[in-house]
């Protein structure tokens, strides 16, 4: 009985200890006290652990109910530190509007992560792409371009199509279940992605692409990744956090879409038929007129990012 009620004494005093080490730490931290590198006076935010910082403030439940009930209590402008990353809430319409309105300059670069920098070629596409030059450029492009209204319009024959697929594809399983019950069911989370990622795809490039399913079993799984939780993004000093299996797969799998994309594009300057998303960049880069050529690395990303943000985008609405 003693050696146990001295075993417990220990363990005792090893939490003790830890609590008093994390204690200090966090009393001579900077960020603590709301001061950052270079005396910059940071927003308030909730208080954190060595390495993984604000994340155990977000366990337990969903992560925009938790960054709520913090903002409640830390106010609208509120920084996190999801790992080693600084990370910045705007909760209110007032925040908001200065974010993105009144400083929008000092905010229009988005950080990239390590996976977004594997999926973007380094912010060669239009969303992630710093703000400047290179950027006022693409965003020229998609506005004058790519998403003009005729531009849009002459898609709507192909968004019909898939759509009147799918429906078809409801119905007949409807009439396979009335006939025999609880033979066919219709998932329909999965039946609207793959709406969106055929329309996006046919879109981007029309039919004449001979390796589309496997482009699209690609692009779902870069999707499931460039979502999920990727460690070399939370800490990207850790060499360890790079070295993992799940932080690797995006430079395996976006090389492989590039291929798929060299293919496409082969195949979109000898074909003919209706003038698409990528006979439209390879329209621009012949012409010549840019003050930044267009390398096939940014038409590339500019096609596979926008389709991936595109899925990503209707599974939150759908979740």
């Amino acid at each position: 009985m003693a050696d146990a009620s001295d075993g417990y004494v220990y363990v005792g005093l090893a939490v003790v200890s830890l609590f008093v080490v994390l204690l200090a730490w966090r009393s001579r931290s900077p960020a603590a006290h709301g001061v950052g590198d270079g005396g910059l006076r940071l927003p308030p935010g909730p208080w954190t652990l060595p390495v993984i910082g604000s994340l155990h403030h977000l366990a337990g439940q969903l992560p925009h109910r938790a960054m709520r009930d913090l903002a409640r209590r830390h106010g609208p402008l509120m920084l996190l530190r999801i790992g080693e990353v600084p990370t910045l809430v705007v909760s209110s319409r007032d925040a908001a509007r200065e974010v993105m309105k009144t400083h929008d300059m000092a905010f229009a670069t988005r950080p990239l992560s390590a996976t977004l920098r594997v999926i973007t070629c380094d912010g060669r596409d239009l969303v992630f792409a710093p703000y400047g030059d290179y950027w006022r450029q693409v965003r020229k492009i998609a506005v004058t371009e790519l998403l003009t209204v005729r531009r849009v319009s002459s898609f709507r024959s192909i968004r019909e199509e898939e759509v009147a697929a799918v429906l078809r594809a409801v119905a007949a399983a409807a009439a396979v279940e009335e006939a025999t019950p609880a033979m066919a069911t219709v998932e329909l989370r999965a039946a609207l992605s793959a709406l969106v990622t055929d329309i996006t795809a046919r879109t981007a490039f029309g039919n004449r692409c001979k390796d589309r399913e496997e482009y699209l079993v690609l692009l779902e799984r870069i999707v499931e990744i460039a979502g999920g939780f990727n460690p070399a993004d939370l800490w990207p000093s850790s060499r360890l956090a790079g070295r993992l299996k799940r932080c690797r797969a995006p430079r395996r799998g976006v090389p492989q879409l590039g291929v798929i994309l060299d293919g496409i594009i082969q195949e979109e300057r000898t074909g003919a038929g209706s003038e698409d998303l990528v006979d439209v960049l390879l329209r621009i880069q012949k012409e010549g007129e840019l003050q930044f050529p267009l390398a096939m690395d940014d038409i590339k990303s500019i096609i596979f990012v926008s389709d991936i943000l595109k899925s990503i985008s209707h599974d939150d609405q759908l979740t």
